[in-house]
């Protein structure tokens, strides 16, 4: 026993083991491969992951023109190996149901270089790997802050040694690998990047060597500018958009944190609890009992951490997914705020005078375990909370195919009483993961809610107005809230709606019967309905008036026979810059149907028609990331090399 004791791989096995265990018990009502459920939507399989990030127009609420969140592309690499059992879904499920045990890990790896005992480092990452933020964010679907958990150790072990200890002969390539996990976090949760740096430039500012000066500055530059690089497709979603930069891809938070749940490292929400209390008590304790000025770093990050906290529980937004203004989760920061903690109790655990190191190692041993013992308590009763569950499909699978072929959309309502179902409307496709950050225009975006007001009313007027506008922006499914079967829409609606089959977990979805699609020919009469601000006339949504088109956004190429004067062909695509349209080969100019809808005029001579969305400047920042990402890999290689050479 005292050998195994002894032995550098039993603390982190029994570290790992605990850990998962606490975790079985946590998630054991939600063990699966595929998970949805409050902050997450269903994960798409590889290849839509990397056709939906590469792509310039995006179907979502009408569409969405930039960049997807590059959390897309990473989850398209690392999932690949996990093809044969589920790919992306698979280990977004890994992420969530493990991220205890694989935080846990990062932090005792990351705590190697503080001269502690191992089985005191095993404790502290122990504590670290249960704190309340993390539960809670796995607890909500909350994918952003559970791959920061998972990182955010490693990160703030490569930032310090970066940017505040001895400058290695060999500082690109370990500056250029903390840059990739700086991205790899902000790809996910965009406010890690800022978080990181200001840790970063107070690093570097109180550095206490002053050694080579010029490698120290060049390293802070690669750590400081090659993030914004390796993300450089989705920069200008950020910048228009600032909101997704507090919110990330998981969106905003359910109810705001109350001062007393920041205290105790609760971000508020389902999942969370005021246990993190133990963790500022033993940090407290610590400063108390043996101050030193080797506190000082992690006192700084501590600082960030509760800055970011404030930050984000004080300032409300507007989603891009529309919505009530709403603050951003807190988990992040108070991560942050838990692993300064953490380090400033390891600090204080250096070792001590021989003749106080026995009574003071018991007494740390005690209170610890103890303290673990109370968190890992309290994450399983409350982790078990959260609406996160295991599917083995999407909710609207069985839609699927009939969208894919016809390019058609679905508009999901919300459910009133859950803040987490909010309406989407997409193309070609059900909702997944990504859409929340995804950046419609406004207007369509406040049609969206419109239609989700209206279809719940009993107004027959205003239920027919919504099915008639949604029909004619393409919608060809509607998925109601759970618990409503239908009766009420379909009385108000009348032939305008027809029964669809129902989702996988019992919501009730009703077809629109217009004749429309995600392209369609309009007649005259229509047309001056459509550009003069009229909602669309449901006798006119069916042949001759109204044909559908066999094509989809965003490359759309008509043929159209000889007509009446006064025709348009829109698309279900939400006008922005970038649209062009051609007649015969001559440029022709956008029309702007149904408020906002792409449209073009037809001649009344046969002709061929040609729209698209001209993404040039996509593919050209999609060439900077790829060549961002080709220097990172090249440079960052002989770091990772005699990292495995010091490992093994």
């Amino acid at each position: 026993m005292t050998r195994v004791g002894r032995s550098r791989w039993a603390p982190p096995a029994v570290l790992a083991g605990a850990l998962a265990v606490v975790a079985l018990g946590t998630h054991s009502e939600r063990l699966g491969l595929s998970l949805v459920g409050g902050a997450l939507l269903p994960v798409g399989a590889l290849g839509e992951l990397w056709s939906e990030y590469l792509a310039a127009w995006h179907g979502g609420a009408g569409g969405a023109v930039g960049a997807a969140p590059p959390a897309l592309a990473v989850l398209g690499v690392l999932g690949a190996p996990l093809a044969p059992v589920g790919g992306p879904a698979a280990l977004v499920a890994v992420l969530l149901l493990a991220d205890m045990p694989l935080a846990g890990l990062s932090a005792y790896l990351a705590t190697r270089r503080i001269p502690v005992h191992r089985w005191i480092r095993a404790l502290a990452a122990a504590t670290y790997g249960l704190l309340p933020p993390a539960t809670a964010a796995a607890a909500q679907g909350r994918l952003d802050v559970v791959v920061w958990h998972v990182l955010l150790p490693v990160l703030l072990a490569g930032v310090f040694a970066v940017t505040y200890g001895p400058i290695r002969r060999r500082w690109l390539g370990t500056s250029a690998l903390c840059a990739l996990g700086v991205a790899t976090a902000a790809a996910f949760l965009p406010v890690a990047y800022p978080l990181l740096l200001l840790v970063a430039s107070i690093a570097f500012v109180a550095a206490p060597g002053r050694d080579r000066p010029r490698a120290r500055a060049g390293a802070f530059a690669v750590l400081a500018l090659l993030p914004p690089g390796l993300l450089l497709p989705w920069l200008p979603v950020l910048v228009a958009h600032p909101v997704l930069v507090l919110q990330g891809v998981s969106g905003p938070a359910v109810r705001p944190a109350a001062p007393l749940e920041l205290l105790g490292l609760d971000p508020g929400g389902p999942g969370g609890s005021p246990v993190g209390a133990v963790v500022v008590v033993a940090a407290l304790l610590a400063v108390v009992t043996r101050p030193t000025s080797r506190m000082a770093p992690a006192g700084g990050l501590v600082l960030v951490g509760v800055l970011g906290a404030g930050l984000l529980a004080l300032v409300s937004a507007r989603p891009v997914r529309g919505g009530p203004v709403s603050p951003a989760f807190a988990g992040a920061p108070l991560l942050m705020v838990g692993a300064g903690l953490l380090v400033v109790v390891l600090v204080a655990c250096l070792p001590a005078p021989e003749r106080a190191r026995t009574a003071r190692t018991r007494a740390i041993v005690i209170g610890a375990v103890c303290g673990v013992s109370v968190l890992a308590g309290f994450d399983v009763v409350a982790g078990r909370e959260g609406p996160l569950v295991a599917r083995s499909n999407a909710p609207t699978a069985l839609l699927s195919e009939e969208l894919a072929s016809t390019g058609r959309g679905v508009l999901v309502l919300g459910d009133p009483e859950d803040p987490y179902d909010v309406p989407r409307l997409t193309a070609g496709r059900p909702p997944r993961f990504g859409d929340d950050a995804l950046a419609p225009v406004e207007s369509m975006t406040s049609r969206v809610w419109e239609w989700q007001r209206q279809l719940s009313s009993d107004e027959p007027e205003a239920v027919t107005s919504a099915v008639t506008s949604a029909a004619a922006s393409g919608v060809l499914f509607v998925v109601l809230p759970p618990g409503e079967d239908g009766g009420a829409l379909r009385n108000a609606a009348g032939e305008l709606v027809a029964p669809a089959p129902p989702t996988s977990d019992g919501r009730t979805v009703v077809r629109l019967t217009p004749e429309v699609g995600a392209v369609t020919l309009i007649a005259s009469e229509q047309a001056r309905r459509s550009v003069s601000g009229l909602q669309p006339d449901a006798e006119l949504l069916t042949p001759p008036a109204a044909v559908a088109v066999d094509a989809a956004p965003p490359e759309v190429g008509v043929r159209v026979s000889e007509g009446p004067e006064g025709r348009l062909l829109v698309l279900a695509a939400a006008y922005q810059p970038g649209w062009r349209a051609t007649v015969d080969g001559d440029p022709a100019p956008i029309v702007r149907a149904w408020g906002n809808q792409v449209a073009v005029a037809v001649p009344p001579e046969a002709a061929e028609v040609r729209v698209g969305f001209d993404g040039d400047r996509h593919d050209v920042l999609l060439l900077g990331q790829l060549a961002a990402v080709l220097f990172t890999v090249l440079t960052a290689l002989p770091s990772l090399r005699r990292s495995a050479r010091r490992d093994g």
